[in-house]
C-alpha cells in the first residue's frame, strides 16, 4: 500500500465538522478548512480573495480561460512531463477552480493531485466541477503558509498567481519546503522583459517582477531556473519556468 505524502500538517485535530475529513470519506485526509474568510491573509489581500470569491461560478465561462488560462496551462504541462515524466504526487498553489489539476489527472494517471487555493468559494467550486470517480482535493490555504508536509511534492503548479501573493518572499520559501529532491515548480506568470518593464511601473495593483528579481528571488531562496519556456501571447511576456531545487 503506498502511503499518501501530501498529509496536512494541522494544530489540532483538523478534521471537518462531521468527522469525516475532505470529501466527507471517513479514510480521507482532513484538508478542507471550513471557515469562509482565509485564515491565513492579511488585511490587505481581502479584497482580492473576496473578488475572487464573487468569480468562482462564473471563472470557468470567461474568454480568458480560451485565450491565457488553456495555452499556459498546456505549455506548464507540457514542460513538467520533460522535466518529471513520472510524478507521485502534484501541487497546485492558486488552482481556482481546478481546471489545471483535471488536465494533470489525464496526463499522469494515478497521481495524488492536490489543489490549494486562498478563495474558498473557489475550493467549493472546484469540488463541484470534479468529474465523478476523479481523486483530486482541494483545501483552502495560501502560498505564505501550506499546512503541508517537507519534501511531498514531485510537481508544484503556480500559473498566474504569483503576483496575487501577498508575501512573494515567503511563498518561494514555503513552496522550496513542500518540493521533493528532483522535483520541479512550474511557476508562469506576467514577468516583464526589456522595454515591456514600463508595465511594471503603470499598472500599481498587479505585482509584475522583473525577470533579474525574480532569478535574485529565486537564489534567495535557494532555488534556480532549469528551463524556460516563453509563449508568444502578450508580446512573450509569460514565461514558463520549471525551477528545482538549488544544489
Amino acid at each position: 500500500m503506498r502511503v499518501s505524502r501530501m498529509s496536512c500538517v494541522t494544530s489540532g485535530s483538523g478534521s471537518s465538522p462531521t468527522g469525516t475529513g475532505d470529501f466527507g470519506h471517513p479514510n480521507s485526509a482532513p484538508f478542507l478548512r471550513t471557515s469562509g474568510a482565509c485564515p491565513f491573509a492579511t488585511p490587505m489581500t481581502y479584497d482580492r480573495i473576496d473578488h475572487f470569491n464573487r468569480w468562482a461560478q462564473t471563472y470557468d465561462g470567461h474568454p480568458m480561460q480560451r485565450f491565457l488560462f488553456r495555452p499556459v496551462h498546456e505549455a506548464a504541462l507540457q514542460l513538467a512531463a520533460q522535466e518529471v515524466p513520472w510524478p507521485t504526487a502534484i501541487l497546485d498553489v492558486g488552482c481556482g477552480t481546478g481546471r489545471l489539476l483535471r488536465s494533470a489527472a489525464e496526463r499522469f494517471p494515478g497521481v495524488e493531485l492536490l489543489g490549494v487555493d486562498a478563495a474558498i468559494e473557489m475550493v467549493k467550486q472546484a469540488k463541484a466541477s470534479l468529474p465523478a470517480g476523479m481523486a483530486i482535493r482541494f483545501q483552502q490555504g495560501t502560498a505564505e503558509e501550506l499546512p503541508l508536509q517537507t519534501g511531498a511534492f514531485d510537481l508544484v503548479f503556480s500559473t498566474l498567481t504569483m503576483r496575487h501573493w501577498y508575501d512573494q518572499s515567503k511563498g518561494v520559501s514555503e513552496v522550496r519546503r513542500v518540493l521533493a529532491p528532483g522535483g520541479r515548480w512550474l511557476l508562469a506568470d506576467f514577468v516583464p522583459q526589456g522595454r515591456s518593464c514600463f508595465i511594471r511601473r503603470l499598472i500599481d495593483r498587479e505585482r509584475l517582477e522583473e525577470r533579474g528579481w525574480l532569478d535574485a528571488m529565486l537564489s534567495d531562496g535557494g532555488l534556480a531556473v532549469v528551463a524556460d519556456r516563453r509563449l508568444a501571447m502578450l508580446g512573450g511576456q509569460v514565461p514558463v519556468l520549471a525551477i528545482a531545487l538549488n544544489p
